[in-house]
């Protein structure tokens, strides 16, 4: 089944590229599987008219990053600034890690 499942689902895209062998299995299916349904929602969160559907109105939403427009003078507070900080060190942290091949 191994040699078939890179001929069936298109050959070098699951086969060797470039000298490098990508493995097939359940980890490498199930990842494949959430991208897929992730993609699924978020697509059909862009295409609709509703406001706070898609993945970065929530994260704004959780994170204090968007100003509410009917009334953007409120100040920040110490939570909305802790959030914010936890953002960003998780998105560095998240950069790092993968540039660095895991070495953070």
């Amino acid at each position: 089944m191994k040699r078939l499942l890179p001929f069936a689902l298109g050959g070098a895209l699951l086969g060797t590229v470039g000298g490098v062998a990508l493995a097939v299995d359940a980890w490498w299916a199930t990842w494949l599987v959430w991208f897929a349904y992730f993609a699924v929602v978020e697509g059909m969160a862009l295409f609709n008219s509703r406001a706070g559907d898609t993945l970065s109105e929530h994260v704004w939403a959780w994170f204090g990053t968007k100003r509410h427009p009917a009334d953007p003078f409120r100040p920040i507070t110490g939570w909305t600034r802790l959030r914010r900080f936890v953002l960003l060190a998780f998105l560095a942290w998240l950069s790092l890690h993968f540039l660095t091949g895991g070495l953070f």
